[in-house]
């Protein structure tokens, strides 16, 4: 089995950042500048290991840009994630809408994730559309 993780949102509690994204104008750099100081979701960082105990593959796939990879690896390893499954991050300066990204990160993808953890509504329904399981694990609508 193929299993994908999204990160903020699903692995990571962004919910002190968010607000640099939900309102105008949009402030993309602050948001992502915050993301060192994110909370762990232990519930689903239990699932990513149960996963792995299950001898599944595991990736993560995220929206984050680019821009913070270290940082983003350096979260991972301090929640006990190991970094060389963070696959996919947003190009600099990419602002590709979340669902469109990750559906052409899906298209090149091979095998295909048989199983998606997402917390974004807009994903959400993209995964499924294309007929991959998928758990929200929080409200996304935004």
């Amino acid at each position: 089995m193929f299993v994908v993780f999204d990160l903020d949102g699903t692995l990571a509690d962004h919910s002190h950042r968010h607000h640099h994204v939900m309102e105008e104008p949009q402030n993309w750099d602050a948001f992502f500048a915050e993301c060192p100081a994110d909370a762990p979701h232990p519930q689903v960082i239990a699932a990513l290991h149960a996963h792995q105990k299950s001898g599944h593959r595991v990736e993560i796939w995220s929206g984050r840009s680019a821009v913070v990879k270290t940082e983003t690896r350096q979260w991972l390893s301090k929640h006990g994630i190991n970094p060389d499954l963070l696959k996919h991050m947003r190009p600099v300066d990419d602002l590709t809408a979340d669902d469109t990204l990750k559906e052409n990160w899906l298209r090149a993808a091979t095998p295909r994730p048989d199983a998606v953890y997402e917390d974004r509504t807009l994903v959400v329904d993209m995964f499924r559309r294309n007929g991959i399981a998928c758990f929200q694990v929080a409200p996304g609508d935004y």
